[in-house]
């Protein structure tokens, strides 16, 4: 966990994160790419590499539910706080996966 920052919180979107890995891998999506996300919170699972409904519907309800926590976390302890978490995990997780992890 990061220095600072709240651990409820930090915990919470990191499950979400590694959970949006797993279901990414699963279909082969690049989440990353610019378009990719909105395209699945619009239903359109053509971004998928790989044919897999269920996974697919997972990661875009999981999407959803992260932009709600955000909202909440927003509202909870601020916009700021919010934002260092989320790219403390975002970097977290692109080192991961640039070494190979994930």
């Amino acid at each position: 966990m990061a220095d600072n920052l709240n651990p409820q919180w930090e915990r919470h979107f990191e499950g979400i994160a590694d959970e949006l890995l797993h279901l990414a891998v699963a279909c082969d999506v690049r989440l990353r790419e610019p378009g990719v996300i909105e395209r699945i919170l619009k239903n359109d699972a053509s971004v998928c590499g790989r044919k897999n409904e269920h996974s697919f519907r997972k990661m875009r309800s999981l999407l959803i539910a992260y932009y709600d926590s955000v909202g909440k976390a927003v509202d909870r302890i601020g916009p700021e706080e919010t934002r260092k978490i989320v790219e403390v995990i975002s970097e977290r997780k692109k080192k991961l996966r640039d070494s190979g992890g994930g």
